[in-house]
């Protein structure tokens, strides 16, 4: 539908059938549309510049539907701003693509709003019905303004357009946005995060030309120097720390307001310039801003680097004693999964950490009015090598995904000369290194004791437990000692185990027996002493038994050949009477004895292993703000 404007009379274009306000791309006139009779409200500034990829006029794809990018809203709060382009499909439906912080939202206006709770009653952090299939948890309530608009929109967007903003998440990756107006009520908006790349765009801007010409004309003076300055990130960067003073500015308006002065006495020079350029994880990234913290004492300070990628958009580069993290802002809550545990994408991370975050420096730029002295409350949940971080106030809760890369990969990335700060201790997510070798050791352990259990169930059920001499004996107490001498007997094969058994009916008593097997051949002799006891009895009405009226001995490497034994029985010579006993010898039997030793060596090195893994987790454990408090709850047990 084509019209022309009131103001200038050049050809104005609505694509969609729904849009009743526009900017005429020629003066730059607000219009409102009454059915194609177009109205001029005043012109509308020109949109500053920015660095984002979309334009009007770009092209995408969703659920296999083409759309188009018809308008655009740029809008601000108090810590920064986001760009709202308005789309129109080819099948006649309209949708909404936010875009901040590098994040893509794509949602669609839900004409049922009657579960919208009131601005009044909503709390941050909370989940609420709001008549969709899921409920959402409130992620942040902001004040909002229209900064500006160009193309065509479905309301009256002028500049200085109020509402209020409120932010949705759910564990499954939806979005949802509730928008109140004094002038047009209360709109809900649902949908999802989704990847730049997947909207398989067309049609963009040129970025690596617009960007060198909107940085070259976006020279800047600081107000309190009078140093020059030009943005890295125009339309991203709400605050901007100068590289000469220290002095932080909101570069949100043009009158470039000091937001805070840095003390002159710090002076931090990055280990990553600003302005370099690295490839992490395939993606090019530029550094924007350098930021140190710590917590409020000041005792354990750490850098912070962001970098910025055009449609990937911002991730952080954090470093602490010389151990770095990559981190990744994530835009919907991870789930509550105990009190001290997160799940995220299937995995379990435990709180680590809890605690504040200071700004002690900043230099460079970033996406929301950083200040000196600003402090957040943190809380750091690990699965290594993976970090889930949380942090912010009452109005607002962001959570971010960081993952332990090695200094090296930071110094190869960004083409480091400098030596990179040692190791120092074991960081929260630091993978452990022995934890992959000890799940090679354990598969390789487990598979080496299968072999041998085998090996033992084939032998056990194979051997061939042949009785090669058995004799009955009794003796007694009141005479001198005897000794027997037994017929000859022969052992078969070559070498291999004997098993010597006695069995014996003693009651509450015991006996012994030195016993020696003799080659008849070579006259050598193999020694050995049986002993059997055994008691039984009652105790408070329950019977007891100890010990056996049997006893076993095997001899190893015990050559085929003639033999005989000489056998020396004892007992206690207090119970006097005839003792009974018959001893057997069984040839080839199962023994379990080299099993067990078997099985003792092959644990000596993945329990080795395993302790130096231990070591390492323990040495972890001793950061975490949990141990304290573990002390300190077992302290006040003890104490009760």
């Amino acid at each position: 539908m084509k019209a022309n404007c009131p103001s200038c009379g050049a050809e104005v274009v609505f694509r969609s059938s729904v849009s009743v306000f526009s900017v005429c791309d020629h003066c730059q006139s607000m219009i409102v549309r009454h059915d194609m009779d177009l109205e001029a409200l005043g012109q509308m500034a020109q949109l500053p510049d920015d660095v984002s990829p979309l334009k009007i006029g770009s092209r995408g794809v969703f659920k296999g539907k083409s759309f188009g990018v018809v308008g655009r809203l740029k809008i601000g709060w108090s810590e920064g701003y986001w760009n709202e382009w308005f789309l129109s499909f080819d099948d006649g439906t309209q949708g909404w693509l936010a875009e901040a912080m590098g994040f893509f939202m794509l949602s669609f206006e839900v004409a049922e709003t009657k579960k919208v709770p009131a601005l009044k009653a909503l709390k941050v952090g909370s989940e609420y019905d709001l008549g969709l299939p899921q409920k959402f948890t409130v992620d942040d309530i902001k004040a909002a303004v229209c900064i500006g608009s160009e193309g065509e929109l479905p309301f009256r967007a002028p500049k200085g357009r109020k509402t209020t903003s409120v932010d949705l998440s759910n564990t499954s990756g939806e979005f949802a946005g509730i928008e109140y107006s004094d002038t047009d009520g209360v709109s809900l908006f649902s949908g999802k995060y989704l990847d730049f790349d997947s909207f398989k765009f067309t049609n963009l801007r040129d970025l690596p030309t617009e960007l060198k010409k909107v940085r070259a004309s976006g020279l800047l003076k600081c107000p309190s120097c009078g140093g020059p300055f030009s943005m890295l990130t125009p339309g991203h960067t709400a605050s901007a720390a100068c590289g000469y003073c220290g002095s932080i500015i909101d570069t949100t308006n043009q009158s470039l307001a000091i937001l805070d002065k840095a003390e002159q006495k710090m002076k931090i020079k990055p280990l990553i310039p600003i302005g370099s350029k690295g490839t992490l994880f395939g993606t090019k990234w530029e550094v924007t801003g350098f930021m140190r913290r710590s917590d409020e004492e000041g005792t354990y300070p750490w850098d912070e680097y962001l970098l910025f990628h055009p449609t990937k958009g911002f991730r952080w580069l954090t470093t602490y004693n010389g151990h770095w993290n990559f981190v990744e802002m994530i835009r919907t809550a991870p789930e509550v999964y105990l009190r001290v545990h997160r799940k995220w994408e299937g995995r379990d991370f435990q709180l680590f950490l809890e605690g504040k975050a200071k700004v002690l420096y900043v230099i460079g730029e970033f996406y929301w009015r950083v200040r000196i002295g600003e402090t957040v409350s943190v809380a750091d949940y690990i699965c290594p090598p993976e970090m889930l971080s949380s942090e912010g106030e009452k109005s607002e809760i962001t959570w971010s995904l960081g993952k332990y890369i090695e200094p090296e990969e930071v110094a190869e990335a960004f083409l480091i000369r400098e030596e990179m700060p040692q190791k120092v201790g074991v960081a929260p997510n630091q993978p452990n290194p022995r934890s992959l070798l000890l799940r090679r050791v354990g598969r390789s352990f487990w598979a080496f004791a299968a072999l041998l259990t085998l090996f033992q169930l084939y032998f056990a059920f194979t051997a061939k437990n042949k009785e090669v001499f058995t004799s009955h004996y009794v003796f007694n107490t009141t005479e001198k000692a005897p000794s027997y001498v037994t017929p000859s007997f022969d052992i078969p094969g070559g070498t291999g185990n004997l098993s010597a058994t006695i069995k014996t009916d003693l009651q509450n008593d015991w006996m012994e027996a030195g016993i020696d097997l003799v080659d008849e051949k070579s006259g050598k002799s193999l020694g050995f002493q049986q002993t059997v006891e055994h008691y039984s009895g009652t105790d408070g009405g329950e019977s007891w038994t100890e010990g056996s009226q049997d006893s076993s001995y095997v001899l190893a490497g015990v050559k085929g050949g003639r033999y005989h034994l000489v056998i020396q029985p004892s007992a206690d010579p207090k119970k006097q009477g005839e003792k009974s006993f018959t001893i057997s010898l069984r040839r080839g039997i199962a023994t379990w004895t080299n099993y067990i030793v078997g099985l003792i060596l092959l644990l000596i090195y993945p329990l080795c292993i395993c302790l130096k893994s231990g070591k390492f987790e323990a040495q972890r454990k001793a950061e975490s703000s949990l141990s304290s408090d573990t002390d300190s709850e077992s302290d006040d047990e003890e104490e009760a």
